[in-house]
């Protein structure tokens, strides 16, 4: 593959840089409790003197901020999580820059089924794919493994991204703003460290995809990959490869993974009835479980502990409006945001047993009150500069 080349000046181009202050300054309108961002109102109120700072601040070099660092409980994952927070002037809006550039560089080589963090590849995209997979094709299907990195963002080496980014690029300037940005971690939390997680594996994704190991089909989100093929003894072989792959990478599969059976041939059912009753426990099929969801043949269902967590949820909340006690925000948004993924799988009994009529229609006038509530305290009329923010 030809590598790119005069990337820094399109770094530097008004329309890039201006592009960058869109793109943040939409998704940072509103901080916590829908208070204003005095700093996007501070950069929004001269935009072209904000592109000119950013631009001196790319020339002179930029030397990013120390990130600030919150620990938060991932439940999905069951463990703890060190989120970064870029500061959001400049470093969030070289971030988008320097992404922005490297976008349709990174894009050419990028595994059709790979998703997250690419828009228009979120969730609902690979689960789609997967219920079609499973609807249309029994037989590549058959056997599905499981797995992802273990510590995969904090044993990620900025070395060895760089070393990636130097096959596709070939501008120097710009190759040293990108080793300003990464040179502390492929950080969590920061706009940059999905895009250059996701380059960084596209050599895995095409020895997977080409290294001859009978993959039927597919799909990696982020560093989970759920593949699936007709041969149990190739895909062993694929774990193995993929194992030495990242072993020279300094990363390593999770101890967790996982290949088994989705299906049975009459056949194989039959000889599975006349097995001992431990052994018909431990070779039976099971449903693929990826995005939150589990697959069958023409059906899905949502995850088990997600189908847990919403039915806690609904009680908890149930007993508060019996009681006439106040529902908290934070309850009513998880609330709708975890009723929401049941509008993505087959799930009508789940309403039906556990959902009481006009659940959402409340739970949805919580959320209205309140954001009109805090946005009624707060005015935009001031740009403060960032020393005052």
């Amino acid at each position: 593959m030809k590598r790119a080349k005069d990337l820094y000046t399109k770094l530097l181009s008004d329309e890039n840089l201006a592009l960058a202050l869109d793109e943040v300054n939409r998704t940072h309108r509103w901080r916590p409790h829908h208070r204003p961002n005095t700093v996007v109102a501070w950069v929004e109120a001269n935009k072209e003197q904000r592109i000119k700072d950013l631009r001196s601040i790319l020339i002179q070099g930029f030397c990013p901020a120390i990130p600030t660092m919150k620990r938060r409980w991932d439940k999905s994952a069951g463990k703890w999580r060190d989120i970064y927070e870029p500061k959001l002037w400049p470093d969030q809006y070289i971030h988008h820059a320097v992404i922005q550039v490297l976008q349709p560089v990174m894009m050419r080589g990028m595994d059709r089924w790979c998703c997250g963090s690419i828009r228009g590849r979120g969730i609902h995209y690979g689960q789609a794919a997967i219920r079609r997979w499973m609807r249309d094709d029994p037989k590549g299907t058959k056997y599905c493994v499981e797995l992802d990195i273990h510590h995969f963002y904090e044993s990620l080496r900025p070395d060895l991204v760089m070393a990636r980014l130097k096959t596709l690029v070939k501008d120097r300037r710009f190759l040293g703003v990108v080793w300003a940005v990464i040179k502390d971690g492929i950080l969590i939390g920061a706009y940059f460290s999905q895009w250059l997680a996701n380059t960084f594996l596209q050599p895995l994704d095409h020895l997977i995809r080409q290294g001859g190991f009978g993959v039927a089909h597919f799909i990696r989100y982020m560093d989970n990959f759920t593949i699936f093929g007709p041969n149990k003894r190739m895909l062993h072989r694929l774990i193995t490869a993929i194992g030495n792959w990242l072993g020279e990478h300094g990363l390593r599969i999770k101890d967790n993974w996982q290949l088994f059976r989705t299906s049975f041939t009459a056949k194989v059912e039959r000889a599975h009835q006349h097995l001992e009753e431990r052994k018909q426990r431990h070779r039976k099929p099971r449903l693929p479980t990826a995005l939150g969801y589990r697959y069958g043949e023409g059906y899905t269902l949502l995850r088990k502990r997600n189908l847990f967590r919403l039915k806690r949820q609904l009680s908890s909340y149930y007993k508060r409006v019996t009681r006439g006690l106040t529902i908290a925000i934070t309850m009513a948004q998880g609330l709708l945001s975890r009723l929401g993924q049941l509008k993505h799988c087959n799930a009508q009994h789940i309403f039906a047993r556990f959902v009481k009529p006009k659940t959402q229609r409340n739970l949805k006038a919580i959320v209205r009150a309140y954001a009109r509530k805090e946005r009624a305290k707060w005015t935009t009329s001031s740009a403060p500069s960032p020393a005052t923010a």
